[in-house]
Parts: structure tokens; sequence; C-alpha cells
């Protein structure tokens, strides 16, 4: 005759926390789980796009969800709050320089990372009424600039008429209203602002393959962010010190804990 199971060991539900062996810190379930999604999603979004072009589109929306969550909603700046990286998280990027933003101007960064090339920027002026002419570039690039991932982030992606939209901006808009549908009827002026000019900001692209899509630059700007994210050392170094802490992490338990052996039977279904 078979020898009964043995009942299932259960606490009241008390929440694990998590010591880590280097450095020595005690951490809690919750900021054991940001540090651990902050990795995976890190690695999830920087490793390499689909090779079909007909299929970019989608992986570009999917992935800004997490772009949302890591850049916008500032997971990454948490977990370096936590688990203080060694030093500063710095990308190397185009930075563009408009200021002040001319009110008869749509113009992009540009330098967008295609198939080994960069993509131009789209540079338009209007004539509007009431507005003053525009007298010569009052704008400026600097090209591979060393950068704090904060002023990246923070960096002008796309200046509509007069209106800034950041990078930060950007990959929200994109995650929010493309990805996810998000319902908010308080839309912000940069959220205006790309819905503006939205039909002017698309190019057509060509693979060796002769496949064609038509791509927004607000989605080439996504596709930059990954590139910087991608090619950033520091950021990468940080995330793999991160990844050895955790896997260095025992479960431990608040001292006092009870645990009761529980019998429940399970109910076929």
């Amino acid at each position: 005759m078979d020898k009964p199971a043995k009942p299932p060991l259960f606490s009241y539900l008390v929440k694990p926390q998590f010591r880590l062996k280097s450095p020595d810190r005690l951490l809690s379930e919750a900021d054991f789980d940001l540090a651990r999604i902050t990795v995976e999603d890190f690695r999830f979004v920087t490793r390499e796009m689909t090779t079909k072009l007909a299929e970019l589109p989608a992986e570009i929306r999917g992935r800004s969800t997490i772009l949302r969550r890591l850049l916008s909603e500032s997971d990454l700046f948490k977990a370096g709050r936590l688990l203080p990286p060694n030093s500063d998280l710095r990308v190397r990027a185009r930075m563009l320089d408009f200021d002040p933003i001319h009110p008869a101007v749509l113009l992009t960064c540009g330098n967008y990372p295609w198939a080994g090339d960069r993509l131009p920027n789209i540079a338009a002026v209007f004539s509007l009424e009431g507005k003053p002419p525009l007298t010569g570039t009052p704008w400026r690039f600097r090209e591979d600039a060393d950068v704090s991932l904060s002023e990246y982030l923070q960096g002008l992606a796309i200046a509509v008429l007069g209106t800034p939209v950041r990078r930060r901006e950007v990959i929200k808009y994109v995650a929010d209203k493309k990805a996810a549908h998000v319902s908010d009827h308080r839309k912000h002026l940069s959220e205006q602002a790309i819905d503006r000019a939205w039909s002017h900001m698309s190019i057509t692209i060509e693979s060796s393959l002769k496949e064609k899509v038509q791509l927004n630059m607000v989605y080439l700007e996504v596709l930059a962010v990954i590139q910087a994210l991608r090619s950033s050392q520091s950021i990468n170094r940080y995330i793999e010190e991160i990844a050895v802490w955790l896997e260095s992490a025992e479960i431990v338990y608040p001292a006092g804990s009870r645990y009761e052996n529980i019998n429940l039977p399970i109910q076929p279904l």
C-alpha cells in the first residue's frame, strides 16, 4: 500500500526577503523583483531585431512597452538607487540642440540606425501666418555625444511647430498609443504635437531583398534608443553586475516566522 504523501509546508503568508552575498544587502521581495525584471527587460529589449522587414513595425511597438517600463517609468533608475552602479550610466548618441524652437519648423533628430547605415533626419519649414520667417539654421547636432542616460532621455527627439518632444515622451507615445492603446483623455502637448505631424514623418524603407515597409520617424526614434542602450558599455556592464548579484541571493524569512503542516486535500477536476 502506498504511503500517504507528505502534507505541504505552509507559512502564514510571510513575505520572504533576499540576502545578496556581494554586495551584502537584504532586499524585500518587491525590490528583488524590480532588479530581476530590470535585467530581464533590458536583455529582451536589446536583443537583435527581426530580419523580416514586414514584422518590424509590430516588433518596435512590442518593445516600446518594455522600454516604457525601463526608461519612461524609470525602472532602470530605481534599480540604480537600490543597487548603485560602479560608474555613471552613459550613452553615445546624436543630440539635437534647438532652443528656442521655431514655431514654423518640423525637425527630427535623425541618424537612425538601419542595416549598418544611418538614416537622415527630416527638416521641413512651413509658412505660418503671423509667425516670423526662419532665418539661417537655428539648430545644431552634436554627433556621437557622450551623455548621461538621463540627459539622453531628456534630449530633443522631435520639434513640431514650436513644441519639443523628448525621447522619453516618444517612448511613452508609441507604447501607449500604438502598442497598448491606453485610454487617456488628457492629451499632453507632446502627444498632440506627434498626432499633428504624424502623416508628415513617414518614409519608405527597402531591404536588400526588395521588401518595402513604411516607417514613421517616431518608430525610428525608438529604434535609435534601443541601439543606444545596446551599444552602451556602462549600462550593459551594470546589467551584468545586477545579474551576478541576484544569482548570489539566498531566500530568508524574518525572525519569528511560524510554519505549520496543513492537510489540504486536492479534489480532481
